[in-house]
């Protein structure tokens, strides 16, 4: 009769590597490990490079010659993203959103952090450049705070 050799993990074994894993999530999170995946993921999505390798290679080298102070940050949404999102939440053209367009519009750009009393019109509005400035700058902002040293 063969034996199983296979041996369950004993129950110190399974807290050690709960302990461990635990560790490691809280690394990779404070570290912003997750959020620096998603961002390079996210630029390789809308990018397709034929060469997804030295794609990230050179977004790295962007990224840290950004935390450097030495160019402009490689964002995933630009300006023209930004007023695209913009004319998509105000079709009719009329130059601004409501309150609630305008948190919806900074939250589907992936900004969770932001102004949430913006300057407004006589109306109770946001205008355009309001939008498109609250939104640039949060964007760079996260990018900074992704990027910072530890």
């Amino acid at each position: 009769m063969a034996q199983h050799s296979d041996k369950l993990p004993f129950r110190s074994d399974t807290a050690e590597m709960n302990r461990a894993q635990l560790q490691a999530g809280v690394y990779l999170q404070s570290r912003k490990i997750y959020d620096l995946f998603n961002f390079l993921i996210g630029h390789l999505l809308v990018e397709e490079p034929e060469d997804p390798v030295e794609f990230m290679v050179n977004l790295l080298d962007k990224c840290m010659l950004f935390r450097a102070g030495l160019c402009e940050p490689p964002l995933l949404f630009n300006t023209q993203h930004i007023e695209s999102m913009f004319r998509a939440l105000d079709p009719s053209g009329t130059g601004a959103i409501t309150m609630v367009q305008y948190r919806t519009g900074l939250m589907t750009l992936g900004i969770t952090r932001f102004e949430e009393s913006p300057p407004t019109n006589k109306d109770g509005n946001v205008e355009k450049q309001t939008f498109i400035q609250e939104a640039r700058q949060r964007l760079v902002a996260m990018l900074a705070e992704m990027l910072e040293k530890h």
